[in-house]
Order: C-alpha cells, then sequence, then structure tokens
C-alpha cells in the first residue's frame, strides 16, 4: 500500500515544487510577487495536511457527511453571488482571514461524492442530474463557464460508464446539442437578446472563442511568443517576452519560456504517469465512479490548459492542476486525491 500511495504522491508533489518554482523564477514579471510565492507555499502544505487527512479518515463519515458537504457547497455559491469578492470580471471568491476562496472548487468535490453515492440507487440518474444543474446554474452566473465544464466533465464521465438503454444516450446529448446550439444561435444573429440574457461578459468569452478560429487575441501570440523563445533549456528568470496570467491560466507556457522544450516534458511525463494510475484503479470494486469522475476531470483540465496556451484549444480561463498559482484549486485537489487514496486503502483491508 505505501507504494501505491507514493506513485500518487511523488509525481503530485513534483508537478506542485515545479509551479512553486516557476512563480519564483517569474518574479520578474508579476507584481507582488512575494505574495504569490509565500500564499503558494502555504497553499501546499495546507493540501498535504488535508490529503494525509482525508486518506486516514473513516470513509464511513465521508459517506454519511457528502450530501450535508453538498448542501453546503450550494449555500456558498449562493453566498457568493451576493457577497462575493469580483476578480478579472467573475463574482466567485470570498475572502476568509485575507485569503481569496473559490467555493465553485470546492463544489465539485461534494458533487463528484455525491453522484458516486447516489447514481446507482433509486431515481440515481434524476438525482445526479439535479445535483450536477444546481451548481452549474450558481456558478454560470458569477460568471464562471471553466468550472461548470468541470461539473459537466464529471457527470459525463461517469454517465457514459453506466451502460444504460441507448434512448437515454440520445436523449441527453440531443438536449446538449439543442443547447450548445441555441447559445451560439443568439451570439451570432440575436446579439443584442444575447446580451440581455448572458451579459457582456459572456458575449466577451464566446469572442474569445470565436478569435481563437481564426488564430487571434493578444494572449495566445504573447504565449506562442513566450514558448517559441524558451528553445530547448528555457531562459529562466531573464525576461524575455510578458505573457498575461502568467502564473495561473498561461502557466505551461511561462514554464516553456522559463525552463524551455525539457521542463514542459518533464511537466507532461507526471500527468501521463498520474493518468495512467487513475486508469489501472478505474476497475475498482468500491466507488469506481469517483475514480472515473476524478479521472475525467483531472484528465480533462490538463489537456485543455495545455492546449489553449499552444494555440490548439480555445483560451477558457482553466489553470493547470497541481501546477498554477491558487488556493482553491491546489487544495481541492488535494482532497480528491485523498479521497482515492483512501477508498483504495479501504479496498485493502
Amino acid at each position: 500500500m505505501k507504494t501505491k500511495f507514493l506513485k500518487y504522491l511523488i509525481p503530485l508533489l513534483t508537478l506542485s515544487l515545479i509551479g512553486l518554482l516557476t512563480i519564483y523564477m517569474s518574479k520578474s514579471t508579476i507584481s507582488n510577487y512575494y505574495s504569490y510565492f509565500y500564499r503558494q507555499i502555504i497553499y501546499l502544505i495546507i493540501g498535504l495536511v488535508l490529503l494525509f487527512i482525508m486518506k486516514n479518515i473513516n470513509f464511513a463519515y465521508i459517506k454519511k457527511y457528502s450530501l450535508i458537504f453538498y448542501m453546503f457547497s450550494i449555500i456558498l455559491l449562493i453566498y457568493v453571488l451576493l457577497f462575493g469578492n469580483t476578480i478579472n470580471g467573475s463574482k466567485s471568491w470570498i475572502n476568509l482571514f485575507g485569503i481569496s476562496i473559490q467555493p465553485s472548487e470546492f463544489a465539485k468535490i461534494s458533487l463528484l461524492l455525491c453522484i458516486d453515492l447516489y447514481i446507482e440507487t433509486k431515481y440515481g440518474l434524476l438525482k445526479s442530474i439535479i445535483m450536477l444543474i444546481i451548481p452549474s446554474i450558481l456558478t454560470f452566473m458569477q460568471p464562471d463557464t471553466g468550472t461548470v465544464l468541470f461539473y459537466i466533465i464529471i457527470f459525463f464521465s461517469i454517465f457514459l460508464s453506466l451502460k444504460l438503454k441507448k434512448r437515454y444516450y440520445i436523449s441527453l446529448f440531443s438536449l446538449a446539442f439543442i443547447i450548445v446550439s441555441l447559445y451560439f444561435y443568439l451570439y451570432f444573429f440575436k446579439s443584442d437578446l444575447f446580451i440581455k440574457l448572458f451579459g457582456t461578459s459572456f458575449f466577451y468569452r464566446t469572442d474569445r472563442i470565436i478569435n481563437f478560429l481564426d488564430n487571434e487575441g493578444y494572449q495566445i501570440n504573447n504565449a506562442l511568443l513566450g514558448i517559441g523563445n524558451g528553445g530547448i533549456f528555457g531562459n529562466g528568470s531573464k525576461y524575455i517576452v510578458y505573457i498575461p496570467e502568467a502564473i495561473t491560466d498561461f502557466m505551461f507556457a511561462n514554464i516553456l519560456m522559463i525552463w524551455g522544450f525539457v521542463g514542459g516534458i518533464i511537466v507532461i511525463i507526471n500527468y501521463i504517469y498520474i493518468d495512467f494510475n487513475l486508469i489501472k484503479d478505474l476497475n475498482l470494486k468500491k466507488h469506481r465512479y469517483f475514480v472515473i469522475g476524478l479521472f475525467g476531470l483531472f484528465l480533462y483540465q490538463s489537456i485543455q490548459h495545455i492546449f489553449m496556451n499552444i494555440g490548439l484549444l480555445p483560451i477558457t480561463g482553466i489553470t493547470l492542476p497541481f501546477v498554477s498559482y491558487g488556493g482553491s484549486s491546489l487544495i481541492s485537489y488535494f482532497i480528491l486525491f485523498g479521497i482515492l487514496l483512501n477508498i483504495k486503502k479501504n479496498l485493502k483491508n
């Protein structure tokens, strides 16, 4: 069991330390550098402590209080809409002892736990859809489309593994297609109504997706310039190109500029190793849906971030797991992997 524990802990720590070192090396390009660097150290310590707690706590307590945790997450999402702090156009944060916390990041934990526990109960699919819709609407209103995509990925990863009758898949995918089609119809042909319904922020975010198709945009252009200047071994802390959101949304481009192609390969190898271990755990006898949802979430987020940083996917404001700056994302992922290790430990007992 100790070896299997280290199979996750070592790559997670490696990614976290690469992220921390990259933040340190970015001090010439970001203002208030020391605040980001020392806070990330604190977040990493808190995340590791919570990983060990979640790994060793009696799993019966996790199951017992999952629904309460979910309801508390919904209350926090409502609180954020009413009293939250606005950062980069999204009202997604609350201030706790001087630290900004993003409740939507922790809502994905409760959503994943509840779907895992209820999906195979009576009316489990309906319950899961309702549990998906509530936080999705509240998070969409912030607006934070990136995290809404996390919720959807968790649900559909599990949904596709259920082996249901074809009509269920056809119905749900048809509904999703209609919603997406209506969204883009309003954007292209009824822009005034679109802005009235969703606001200018969503119009701007959708515009960024369209610009991606034309290979336009200040952020991606600078990111690609930074990557090109990184070469094989990078430029270290030498200021080459200004990359917007260098330690969050464009962390992978920043890594390629600072550490070069070699640094990028090391990061990708660690992600592949983690994904390989998650794939092996997809056939666990109990709580396999938790593992499926976690695998789908982790795989999607890492691929989306890397590909949008190199211009192959639209910019959606998604951070790089365990690497990008951000306490809520880092801590929530440590909690999720702590729960996974708890599940594996209980299967051995």
